[in-house]
């Protein structure tokens, strides 16, 4: 790298006590500061003469990663804990830095907040709990190389021009496209795993925001994960944010959906001579799946997008993220219209994971009191700005659950209101409460 291109600054922050592991810590850094990746400062570089509490804040405010060394002295450190994990803690929430725990030494840090950060070393096993403490530390400098590498190549993009494009390049690119399309007889995007759904929107594509809404027992929850499942078979990484159910019972909705098994006879353990097999293959096609599970219940949209990018560095690329619910995504307290924030956040982030993101919504009670109870966007009353930032929005209507007596029992409506890619309407589907399925009508024995 020349002295024009940019560095990431990193701050250490440490109890004097773990001298000896912030020394380690910048051995292990060094490759990455000999290529002039990295620049790290920590408060051995205080000027004697000049304010060192000046200084710290300075540093601490200006870093782009921050790094913790966790152990019981630095949460018993009044300075350390109170005063640089909460300075550390706002920037990561405002997003204007990453911030990263490096456990050196082991203690319970049950509810600590610091523990809704991706940390280091790998599985939050502390430095000293290595057999060879060498190797901990070689799992920390691989964890910050991703980080920093991703970092750079962000503050490149910022720094440098996108330049123009001729229309003539972009009309090749295009005329490329549609040869390729018709030469597959496909959609461009994604599948849903929904062969009608995908007709009406040519599939989910990167950088596209998708908001599923609906008033609760419609089965958006299900639809979701029947999204996420069909994409994960077909190979790609999935990431499952989970803030409404834990992970168990998303795997339980997961086996019992892909193999078509009564959900009520899998939860009691009831299952007859048939379930077995399907049992047995949904749990094989399951395992060799690529998706990652978070069910915290209370999300942070700076926690949701670390994730995601950690989730990204060390899968590749992803193929979708789900979001369910949106209700439970949090900002900081003083942030003004919270739902405007969350829309753009996640908007931002499909774009910046280049990957789609489908996210669960409520539709407001009042759609109960109509005659007609489909729901459309002014439903979605406060979270009418994530309709906005979508670039689609559909929402889940089961007639049944209303008029038992319907003609259209067994089946569910996918009501496309808003759609980017194509037309919108409302699309057919099959619906099998016992399974908790959604098929295509169209393909209906």
């Amino acid at each position: 790298m020349n002295a024009e291109e940019p560095q990431i600054t990193v701050f250490i922050s440490y109890s004097h006590k773990d001298e000896q592991y912030k020394e380690s810590l910048e051995e292990h850094l060094a490759v990455l500061r000999r290529a002039k990746k990295i620049s790290h400062w920590s408060d051995r570089k205080i000027v004697p003469g000049t304010s060192w509490a000046a200084e710290i804040d300075r540093n601490i405010e200006t870093a782009d990663v921050i790094l913790l060394l966790v152990s019981p002295s630095f949460i018993a450190s009044g300075y350390c804990y109170e005063k640089e994990l909460s300075l550390a803690l706002k920037r990561h929430e405002a997003e204007s830095a990453v911030v990263i725990p490096i456990f050196v030494r082991p203690m319970d840090l049950t509810d600590e907040p610091l523990m809704g950060l991706q940390g280091l070393p790998k599985d939050a096993v502390s430095i000293v709990e290595w057999s060879n403490e060498d190797l901990g530390w070689r799992d920390v400098a691989r964890g910050l190389r991703l980080v920093v590498d991703d970092l750079l190549e962000r503050k490149r993009r910022h720094h440098e021009p996108s330049g123009f494009t001729t229309v003539q390049e972009t009309l090749a690119e295009m005329v490329d496209n549609l040869d390729r399309l018709n030469g597959s007889g496909s959609i461009s995007g994604i599948s849903f795993g929904l062969v009608d759904v995908d007709h009406l929107t040519d599939g989910l594509h990167p950088g596209q925001l998708i908001t599923v809404a609906s008033r609760p027992g419609m089965g958006k929850t299900n639809l979701t994960l029947g999204v996420a499942a069909s994409v994960a078979l077909s190979g790609l990484p999935v990431v499952i944010f989970s803030t409404k159910i834990a992970r168990r019972e998303v795997m339980n909705r997961l086996v019992t959906i892909t193999g078509r098994i009564s959900h009520t006879r899998f939860q009691v353990g009831r299952l007859n001579e048939d379930d077995w097999p399907s049992l047995t293959h949904s749990v094989q096609q399951l395992s060799e799946a690529n998706m990652w599970f978070d069910d915290s219940t209370d999300l942070a949209m700076g926690a949701l997008r670390e994730r995601c990018l950690a989730a990204k560095r060390k899968l590749g690329a992803l193929g979708l993220v789900v979001v369910d619910s949106v209700s439970y995504i949090s900002v900081s307290p003083d942030t003004a219209g919270r739902e405007g924030v969350i829309a753009r956040g996640l908007k931002a982030l499909a774009r910046e994971l280049e990957c789609a993101i489908l996210v669960t919504a409520p539709v407001s009670r009042t759609v109960e009191v109509r005659p007609n109870k489909r729901p459309v966007i002014p439903d979605l009353q406060s979270w009418t700005e994530l309709a906005d930032e979508s670039d689609m929005v559909a929402f889940v209507y089961r007639d049944e659950y209303y008029n038992y007596d319907t003609p259209d029992r067994g089946t569910a409506e996918f009501i496309i209101a808003k759609n980017q890619y194509g037309p919108i309407g409302p699309v057919r589907l099959l619906f099998a409460a016992e399974y908790g399925t959604v098929s295509d009508f169209s393909l209906k024995p």
